[in-house]
């Protein structure tokens, strides 16, 4: 037997593939997004007299030294799907506050070691995350469960209204190895 093949436990038909550790005994995630440059700082709500407080963003979290020039929400009904975007310059910050989203990165900078990289990170009210987003990797939001999702973004630049930072995709695009949809 080679040793990476698996032996059934007593009693049972087939081994089958145990699960690998993917949390702390903290329950905090031991392993980095794939994607370089892409950073995440799982949340724990503190529970108060009258429900919980979240904090946000803070600076000595040292996720990154860029300045937020803006903060924006977007509501998502159940299943709703933004599609995919990125930006040129701009660093996105995404935070689901209400309800729960999957947050999928495509890495589409060739001259990153991770290009060609897809992950995916569930969050929201119940598992409060912030993932950190640079520029060129292109991201698309689904919302999930039965309650409107509610994802605050604190980018680093703000919204240029006459020359938008916004470069999309439809979520079904062959451009990328993973369909929103």
């Amino acid at each position: 037997m080679s040793s990476g093949e698996r032996v059934a436990p007593d009693g049972w038909m087939a081994a089958g593939t145990p699960d690998r550790q993917t949390v702390s005994p903290d329950w905090l995630a031991i392993e980095p997004p794939a994607i370089d440059g892409v950073k995440i700082k799982e949340i724990r709500p503190v529970a108060t007299s009258n429900g919980y407080l979240t904090e946000v963003f803070r600076d000595e979290w040292d996720l990154d030294q860029l300045p937020v020039g803006q903060v924006f929400q977007r509501t998502m009904y159940p299943g709703a799907v933004t599609g995919w975007h990125a930006h040129k310059v701009t660093q996105d910050r995404l935070f689901c506050c209400a309800g729960s989203v999957r947050i999928s990165l495509y890495d589409g900078r060739k001259a990153s070691p991770s290009f060609g990289t897809v992950w995916h990170k569930i969050v929201g009210a119940l598992r409060p995350a912030i993932v950190v987003i640079p520029p060129g990797v292109w991201h698309g939001v689904t919302a999930f469960g039965p309650e409107i999702a509610l994802l605050l973004n604190l980018v680093d630049k703000a919204y240029a209204y006459d020359a938008p930072d916004h470069w999309r995709l439809p979520p079904d695009t062959q451009h990328i190895p993973y369909k929103l949809v």
